[in-house]
């Protein structure tokens, strides 16, 4: 690597601190990240375990507690599949986000200074003396 660009992602790395963007391998969101996929596999285990129990008796009442048993699965299983989903992207938004910004003040470095004018190029604004190519 040149210097450049060792000077470039050591800049990354002190502005993205300055960002004071927490961890996303923190143990909050691990925490929540696992327990949406407990809930999701709880879920579809209490929805497999509620159809057997359902059909298998012509009792109405045990029909009904194994109806209640699989709602409550299919609740689960679709809490759990949220928390899942908003904490398995949080991460990598997050570092998106932070490479947005990153990205978008290079740019703005890059769009600020002026650019060089090559020998022999007229200026903007400046007339051209010589007549125009036909």
């Amino acid at each position: 690597m040149t210097s450049a660009s060792e000077a470039r992602a050591d800049r990354f790395v002190r502005e993205l601190a300055e960002l004071k963007i927490p961890d996303p391998a923190a143990a909050r969101a691990a925490l929540w990240l696992r327990l949406g996929g407990l809930l999701m596999a709880a879920g579809l285990f209490l929805g497999a375990l509620a159809f057997p129990l359902a059909h298998a008796t012509d009792n109405s009442l045990a029909q009904g507690d194994a109806l209640a048993i699989g709602l409550g699965g299919i609740a689960a299983a679709v809490v759990g599949g949220a928390l899942f989903l908003r904490y398995s992207l949080t991460g990598f938004l997050r570092f998106w986000l932070a490479r947005q910004s990153y990205d978008l003040d290079r740019l703005g470095e890059r769009l600020g200074t002026p650019a060089p004018v090559p020998e022999g190029e007229p200026r903007n604004g400046v007339p051209r003396t010589d007549p125009a190519p036909r």
